[in-house]
């Protein structure tokens, strides 16, 4: 542990079986590859990604776009995802990025080691020399019997997460959303969290969104320093997930909402 984490309590790991985790994402950014489009250039990439994630297809990137108005999206760029047979897993390519999501997290073994394997195939197919960004990510969004106003979510998280005005104020708080940008030795943590309307998270297939009240907590960890491109993430991975678990646990606490996701006092 460094020195940044004095101040953090560190938490014995629990596996929630009611976790609110819609979305896990790693990603590593690399120059723009200048043959991406041309014909036949990624012929290789595909059948050897196809071995594990067969069910490819081509997309426009979305973007989700938090702000004190609500939840919007704006078009990206083009994409091809490689799919797993039974959708749990998905590999996203473009001309300066490749990542791997998954809405069914177990564990960060798995994940990195699955990772590892992606960037090791796209070193030998594409020779990428240089990555210019790396991050991991999770996306949380609860969802209480409580939760429908934002004073219940101030008695299920940690009240040092929600400090704010609102009892100087007074009214009814209607949606909050707040962003943490925190430099560290080995990286940028990134806290996104908020009472708001909705999903922050594309559904997949022909699920519909979720809808209604939630509270958001979105961590992500990355770097963007140039450097020599890295086939094997898994120690990097490992760190940063342990850093953001104990975050992760601080926000919930140990009460109700920790409760409700399935963890035992």
């Amino acid at each position: 542990m460094s020195d940044d984490d004095d101040r953090l309590p560190s938490f014995e790991r629990v596996l929630f079986p009611a976790a609110a985790l819609e979305l896990c994402l790693v990603q590593v950014k690399f120059p723009p590859l200048a043959r991406f489009g041309e014909s036949g250039y990624l012929s290789a990439l595909k059948e050897a990604l196809g071995e594990e994630y067969p069910l490819a297809s081509s997309e426009q990137a979305m973007n989700i776009i938090v702000t004190p108005r609500g939840v919007t999206s704006a078009p990206g760029g083009d994409l091809l995802r490689f799919t797993s047979i039974d959708s749990t897993w998905s590999v996203v390519l473009s001309h300066e990025s490749v990542s791997l999501e998954t809405r069914h997290y177990s564990n960060i073994d798995e994940f990195a080691a699955r990772f590892g394997t992606i960037l090791r195939q796209v070193e030998t197919h594409l020779h990428p020399r240089y990555q210019l960004r790396f991050g991991l990510r999770y996306v949380n969004e609860f969802r209480h019997p409580r939760g429908d106003s934002y004073d219940g979510w101030r008695a299920l998280l940690n009240p040092d997460l929600l400090e704010g005005p609102q009892d100087v104020v007074g009214g009814a708080v209607e949606q909050t959303i707040s962003e943490l940008r925190i430099r560290r030795a080995d990286g940028i943590l990134l806290l996104r969290h908020g009472f708001l309307s909705g999903t922050t998270v594309a559904p997949v297939g022909r699920k519909p969104p979720k809808t209604g009240p939630f509270y958001l907590l979105d961590l992500d960890y990355y770097d963007e320093t140039a450097a020599e491109f890295d086939p094997d993430p898994g120690r990097r991975m490992q760190t940063y997930n342990g850093f953001m678990y104990n975050v992760f646990r601080w926000c919930i606490g140990d009460g109700e909402l920790y409760r409700a996701l399935g963890g035992q006092t």
